[in-house]
């Protein structure tokens, strides 16, 4: 629950933002050579997906607008960064688990609820039956790392879950206090996650700062989200799962 998780996070991530690596310390104290000409700054070649996904439903259009989607996506991806500079492996595995046991409490859930919706589509013969949406919103995301591939699926996931309740409720099998009970619980679940994760990343960035190491996060973090706009939903290669399930 939000509760249960909020009481683990706070303990675990002021416990165990570290104090700068020893490995660390030791380059930073090593004189950097001299050049006669300026260095080009060195730029990881990451690994990434580029995923594009259509979202269908009002609630989550609400949700992965840039003003909470990107916050936290890029806050999973930071965490990732800062804890390789300024964190011991076993540090590091120890807040990763606080992220990586949230995400996979609320994809059981999820999973659990989308299964009983079918149930009860399947019930009321409607397994065929889909509202069409008039105005999708179309992501793409850079996925960087697994965290952020587990979000976007959490994501997706609350997009199906939310087409299978407007499917009920446009078919007259819930009230509208129901539908709308239903969905605003769904989505706050999946957001205060988020907001959880962007709390995580500010107090780690300032423990980066408070060591020294804000250029060097500033330099690896990059943006992970980009929305494509209306005129370009048509060139989008929509993410297949969206549209079969």
């Amino acid at each position: 629950m939000p509760s249960e998780f909020s009481e683990k996070m706070a303990p675990m991530a002021v416990d165990h933002l570290p104090t700068l690596a020893s490995r660390h310390r030791a380059s930073l104290a090593q004189p950097a050579p001299v050049s006669r000409r300026a260095a080009r700054p060195y730029r990881h070649s990451r690994p990434v997906f580029d995923r594009a996904v259509r979202i269908h439903s009002e609630y989550v259009r609400r949700l992965v607008s840039d003003r909470q989607l990107k916050p936290a996506m890029t806050a999973l991806y930071g965490i990732d960064v800062i804890l390789r500079l300024i964190a011991t492996e076993a540090q590091a595995d120890q807040i990763e688990s606080v992220i990586e046991a949230r995400l996979i409490e609320l994809s059981e859930a999820m999973t659990a609820e989308r299964e009983r919706l079918q149930r009860e589509l399947e019930r009321h013969g409607l397994m065929e039956v889909r509202p069409r949406y008039t105005h999708p919103t179309d992501l793409r995301i850079q996925v960087a790392s697994p965290h952020i591939g587990a979000y976007t699926n959490l994501i997706v996931e609350l997009d199906q879950m939310m087409i299978a309740i407007d499917t009920l409720w446009l078919s007259g099998l819930l009230s509208n206090k129901a539908h709308a009970e239903r969905e605003i619980q769904w989505r706050n679940q999946l957001g205060q996650a988020g907001q959880r994760f962007i709390a995580l990343h500010r107090l780690a960035y300032a423990e980066a700062e408070r060591q020294g190491q804000r250029e060097a996060v500033d330099r690896e973090a990059h943006e992970v989200l980009t929305v494509l706009g209306e005129d370009d939903t048509a060139s989008a290669d929509l993410d297949q799962e969206t549209e079969d399930d």
